[in-house]
């Protein structure tokens, strides 16, 4: 930020505050409440300490900082949930924290973030942002999506009230600005402002309200619920990047068959992949082949064992490649691969789909093929590539529900353990 533009931003800050909480003195509005952790059944234990120590590091050189966000939400809950996501936030502009953290980085382009290395931990430590994008004019063009604020300012920029609550490590307490402690209680997830003004400002909240309702089954006002499936198509204007990001997110964090059917109610498969709407694919033919995926992925999940990216996407978009590939005249590893390609392309048009990610679901879905109609054995090195067996979980969950395929699995499946056994046993001779 230029010199020019710093004490427009500090002047414009202590008005902003100074109006807030006149506005508080005289009832015009709520100010915050404040919980002490005694009050909300928490201990400072329930925090990462290391995140805390770096909240406290930025005290200690005179910023105010805070762990935000939601693993508040999760620890409030008390359902098992584990918290993951400790952010900070603080009143320290990026270079500032650069400077307390000397390992740290600055990253981003539409939004400055710092990741502060904590152990083998990378902690994202953000400035509070202002709410005012009608001062943006005097900001130079570089720095408009980056105009620091206070707390006061930061929480109207926050998308839900559950995830709006601040925890301020030094002095142990919970800072709520939105009601968002006692709409945890309620199990209600309430959207900060109003639903369309939010949801067109950043079209991902609709996203993330969906994995939100998924994954804390809260209920959301009827009109709020309106608005997400009216509006679904601003999603089509995001970041493709963002929303591969968003829609992995979704999967990989213990709901994903909820997930999937938030996105199913709401009408959202077919507005990230069109195929679904061109071809107009009737989910419930495959509804029991899901159900198997996802609680598959669950099950990984609560393993802690790894998602694969492939797998996922390679059982979402199986019903467009399935209508495509039944299409076919006669079934060639030929016009099955230009299936694969034309349906990949075609799909990728909203949701950023990686040449690698891609690749990996090519050999996914020929393996699929190959299975199928392949009668002489694989190699045995190939039975052992983590690849294959990526393939072959997707092929045995697809055989869960097609006795023609269950026959072909329990052949498949002799030859796959033999192959496994074999090479165990290589190992022990060796």
């Amino acid at each position: 930020m230029s010199i020019q533009e710093i004490p427009l931003r500090f002047l414009w800050n202590m008005a902003y505050r100074g109006v807030f909480y006149l506005g508080v003195y005289v009832n015009a509005w709520e100010g915050p409440k404040t919980y002490s952790l005694k009050q909300l059944k928490l201990n400072p234990k329930d925090f990462n300490a290391r995140i805390a120590d770096v909240a406290l590091k930025l005290q200690k050189h005179g910023y105010d900082a805070y762990i935000v966000g939601g693993s508040i939400r999760d620890l409030l809950l008390r359902d098992g949930v584990v918290p993951k996501d400790f952010d900070i936030v603080t009143s320290a502009l990026p270079q500032q924290i650069k400077k307390c953290f000397s390992r740290s980085r600055i990253i981003g382009k539409r939004f400055r973030i710092v990741h502060v290395p904590v152990g083998r931990e990378v902690v994202e430590v953000c400035t509070f942002r202002g709410a005012t994008p009608w001062l943006s004019w005097c900001f130079s063009d570089r720095y408009r999506n980056n105009i620091y604020g206070s707390i006061e300012q930061d929480v109207w920029r926050r998308d839900f009230s559950c995830n709006a609550l601040y925890y301020d490590v030094k002095n142990a307490n919970v800072v709520d600005f939105t009601g968002g402690v006692q709409d945890i209680k309620n199990k209600k997830l309430a959207v900060i402002g109003t639903c369309k003004a939010r949801f067109k400002d950043d079209p991902v909240r609709m996203l993330r309200a969906l994995r939100f309702l998924a994954k804390t089954n809260f209920r959301m006002d009827s009109s709020c619920q309106e608005e997400i499936k009216r509006q679904r198509r601003w999603l089509r204007q995001v970041s493709k990047d963002r929303l591969l990001l968003e829609l992995t997110k979704l999967f990989n964090q213990g709901h994903a068959y909820a997930s999937f059917k938030a996105l199913v109610d709401y009408d959202y498969l077919g507005t990230l992949f069109s195929g679904y709407e061109r071809l107009g694919i009737k989910i419930e033919n495959y509804q029991q082949l899901f159900k198997s995926v996802f609680h598959a992925i669950d099950l990984k999940y609560q393993r802690n064992q790894r998602l694969s990216s492939s797998f996922l996407f390679a059982a979402l978009l199986w019903p467009i490649f399935d209508t495509h590939a039944n299409k076919l005249n006669k079934k060639t590893t030929y016009s099955v691969k230009k299936v694969i390609y034309r349906v990949l392309k075609f799909e990728s048009r909203y949701v950023a789909i990686p040449g690698k990610l891609q690749e990996a679901i090519r050999d996914l879905w020929m393996l699929q093929f190959l299975l199928e109609t392949k009668e002489k054995p694989f190699s045995e090195d190939r039975y052992r590539q983590p690849r294959f067996q990526v393939g072959y979980e997707l092929f045995c969950l697809r055989a869960k529900h097609n006795e023609v395929l269950a026959e072909k699995a329990i052949m498949w499946q002799s030859q796959f353990e033999s192959a496994n056994t074999n090479h165990l046993s290589g190992q022990t001779d060796e």
